[in-house]
């Protein structure tokens, strides 16, 4: 077993055997100095008694320090010399050894109290229940075989009931003691599994933990890196397409464009290795937002693709409105989800014009983005969910990742597009929630 008793359960079971070793010291002790001051017995008797006691004395001491050794060995988990398969034998041994003793001296009769006990601890129930009884049975009935007329001997009450007496508290207490070790042991066993239980959850929730950081960075990279990247390729393309026809005053404007997208994109990077905060929210929101409305704006224009894109502050101040009081997570999901909706309208829509609408009120923050483009059916809305805004054909995160970064936040992300006229995605975002 790898784990020890509890605490509590170990130190009353050691109590328990201590307190049989230490009375079976203390009546051997006690049969050798009734035997020494027995007048009755020879000096040759005297003297056998003595070391037929040390005799026992030594036997038991080896076989219990054996005992515990083992036992000691099996709850650190290392392997040693078993001596249990023979118990028995040693108790057999043990106990000749008390019956020479009595036959010396009768001073040795109180050590069959604790023999009863090893007896009960040793063997198995119904062997130990009738090696008690003989015992019990030869203490009472030892006068009758050391005088050569029985009917000599008399048995007062106390030489009857009290092995009697002893035998039934050996029992009862023997039997205590294997329901409070049995305990304990299911005690231990049950600490066992909550240990396991707990290393088990731990390690979930590192997984958990671990892989729902993974999902963050990605849906981050996603939605700076990748669509950054995305501009960058589709800006080279057209650059190429310009050199080539010899527009040089083109080329030079989207020269600029990709390198400060590069720039833009080179800061997130860093902003992963270092500390995960965005540097587009270094000054505010509507400043970031409005920057990003123009960089789209150039960005298409540098593509061939014109777009406007228009940027409208909405709340109790109107375009005074501050986001300042606004939590740092609902002002990067905010952006998040501004970069990730344009990104699929560049991509996708074929729009000529999209509008970024704040709004910023007593209980929530509203993020509208709207586009001009083709739209879609709601049959479509699955596959332009799951959208990647680049060109590579690949797919990806798209709304998924939005409506993740909104409802992260208990709020709500809607998409409502009809063919022909348009899309329009709503984020709302409650504020008392996050006070």
């Amino acid at each position: 077993m790898s784990s020890s008793i509890p605490t509590t359960g170990a130190a009353v079971l050691q109590s328990l055997r201590v307190s049989l070793h230490i009375m079976f010291a203390v009546l051997l002790a006690a049969g050798v100095t009734i035997s020494l001051q027995d007048s009755h017995l020879s000096t040759v008797a005297k003297v056998g008694a003595t070391h037929g006691a040390v005799a026992l004395g030594v036997f038991y001491v080896v076989g219990t320090v054996l005992e515990n050794r083992y036992a000691r060995a099996i709850r650190q988990g290392r392997t040693g010399f078993n001596p249990r398969p023979f118990a028995s034998a040693w108790l057999g041994c043990v106990v000749a050894l008390w019956v020479v003793l009595m036959v010396m001296s009768s001073g040795f009769t109180w050590l069959v109290f604790p023999l009863m006990f090893l007896a009960l601890h040793v063997l198995p129930t119904r062997t130990a229940l009738f090696t008690v009884l003989a015992l019990t049975v030869f203490t009472v009935g030892f006068p009758f075989l050391r005088t050569e007329s029985p009917l000599d001997v008399t048995l007062s009450p106390g030489v009857i009931l009290g092995p009697v007496l002893g035998a039934l508290i050996a029992v009862i207490m023997s039997f205590a003691y294997r329901a409070l070790h049995q305990d304990a042991l299911r005690q231990a066993r049950i600490a066992d599994q909550l240990r396991a239980a707990q290393a088990q959850l731990a390690q979930q929730e590192h997984e958990s933990g671990r892989l729902e950081e993974r999902e963050r960075l990605a849906r981050e990279i996603h939605d700076t890196l990748a669509q950054g990247l995305s501009s960058i390729v589709l800006m080279s393309r057209a650059t190429s397409a310009a050199f080539e026809q010899g527009r040089n005053g083109e080329v030079a404007d989207a020269l600029h464009l990709i390198e400060t997208s590069a720039h833009e994109n080179l800061a997130e990077a860093r902003r992963f290795i270092h500390d995960l905060a965005s540097p587009a929210l270094d000054t505010a929101l509507v400043p970031a937002l409005r920057r990003l409305c123009t960089d789209t704006q150039a960005q298409e224009l540098a593509k061939g693709t014109p777009l406007t894109c228009t940027l409208r502050v909405d709340g109790v101040h109107g375009e005074e409105t501050s986001d300042e009081h606004l939590p740092a997570e609902t002002r990067q999901a905010l952006l998040r989800i501004a970069q990730g909706s344009l990104a699929n309208i560049t991509a996708h829509a074929r729009a000529t014009h999209s509008a970024v609408t704040l709004g910023i009120w007593a209980n929530e923050v509203t993020l509208d983005i709207f586009d001009n483009g083709r739209g879609f059916t709601p049959a479509e809305l699955s596959e332009y969910t799951s959208a990647l805004a680049d060109t590579t054909g690949h797919t990806g995160y798209g709304l998924t990742s939005l409506r993740a970064r909104v409802h992260a936040l208990g709020g709500t992300l809607t998409v409502d597009s009809t063919p022909g006229e348009g899309t329009v995605i709503s984020a709302h975002i409650p504020l008392t929630q996050q006070k």
